[in-house]
């Protein structure tokens, strides 16, 4: 018996040292795969671009920022954005356009880092912010309409399917990467070049930046101009109406010393809540009817955020002068001033996408 129990003791000694082995020899392949996997795929472009890619779908902007120099793909994209911007426009003599690009690369700096700001955002955020407080790019401090600019760009409407093809040498590398513009679904090939650092792979250049511009605006301007084609008689209308309105208004506020009589309220409120108010929103109206092009989204919503703040500006003008209030009056002020602001937005994109071909209207 006692024999026996020696014998099932060493056999339990023999099988646990089996299984020791067995899990030392696991863990020693564990190792060996991890230390090869880390020699000849993590420090590849291919890790690099897969890494930013998941850092991008968990906003995760530290991870992001390690494998993408923004700084330096924002600063290069910049200076494609830029080049020749006024090239087209035969409004202005050489020596004015020469001045316009000298401005623009006077305040490349502030533009580049904002811009940065802006993407780590959107990356931390998932939504697109713009500049508030007191951002020099916030409206039009710097000389410039910042949030145009980053239209101009194709920033927000550019999304990634899939990487193409890598190719690299010792310290380079090109990635064909296929993006697609949401406003018109057409796709486009990016080649990124990567640029290897002390432990990894970094995004720093969009090669073919400048191409890409070249070749979505003149898809995006012939959606533009049909979709303006096609609202124009909406706008030339409305124009008219609110025109006549305007000159209606004026006469109404006509004062001696500045200030409206009770009678002048009564009136007035009147007029804003039975056709003001009411023109604006049956523009609106009209212009959600129409079916929007392919490029021309965000005229359309210029048009529709322009419609919002223009009819909030006259309901708290008209609360203000119902109830003599100050703060709703400067409210009503304020809400006009980026009311107008969008009206000179949508001048911009017309003028600029249809290369001054389109008529000057102010919707």
């Amino acid at each position: 018996m006692a024999n026996f129990d020696w014998q099932a003791q060493l056999e339990k000694r023999r099988r646990r040292t089996k299984y020791e082995r067995i899990g030392t020899l696991i863990l020693l392949v564990f190792i060996l795969g991890f230390s090869l996997w880390r020699i000849f795929y993590a420090n590849t472009p291919e890790y690099a671009l897969e890494k930013l890619g998941k850092a991008i779908e968990s906003q995760d902007a530290a991870e992001m920022q390690r494998y993408c120099d923004i700084s330096s793909v924002t600063s290069h994209a910049y200076d494609d954005l830029t080049r020749d911007m006024f090239a087209q426009d035969a409004s202005l003599p050489d020596q004015t356009k020469v001045m316009f690009e000298q401005f623009y690369i006077k305040i490349k700096p502030q533009v580049t880092e904002g811009t940065c700001q802006l993407i780590t955002a959107y990356v931390q955020n998932g939504s697109w912010l713009q500049p508030g407080g007191d951002n020099l790019l916030k409206g039009r401090q710097l000389g410039i309409d910042y949030e145009y600019l980053v239209e101009r760009s194709q920033l927000r409407n550019t999304k990634f399917v899939k990487i193409e093809s890598v190719s690299h040498t010792k310290d380079t590398a090109m990635a064909k990467v296929q993006v697609r513009d949401e406003y018109t679904g057409t796709l486009f090939i990016l080649n990124l070049l990567l640029n290897q650092k002390e432990d990894n792979w970094q995004v720093t250049k969009i090669l073919n930046y400048r191409d890409f511009l070249d070749f979505i605006g003149p898809i995006q301007t012939s959606g533009l101009m049909a979709y303006t084609r096609a609202t124009q008689n909406i706008i030339d209308k409305y124009n008219d109406i609110l025109d006549t309105q305007q000159t209606n208004f004026k006469k109404m506020t006509a004062t001696e010393d500045g200030r409206l009589t009770s009678t002048q309220r009564s009136k007035l409120a009147g007029y804003i809540k039975s056709d003001i108010i009411p023109a604006l929103e049956k523009r609106q109206q009209e212009l959600d009817e129409i079916p929007v092009n392919d490029g021309a989204q965000y005229l359309k919503e210029m048009r529709s955020q322009e419609a919002r703040l223009s009819i909030e500006s006259w309901q708290h003008f008209l609360t203000g002068i119902e109830n003599d209030s100050t703060s709703e009056l400067n409210l009503a002020k304020a809400l006009h001033a980026e009311a107008l602001d969008i009206q000179h937005r949508i001048e911009d994109l017309l003028k600029n996408s249809a290369v001054s071909r389109i008529s000057k209207t102010i919707p």
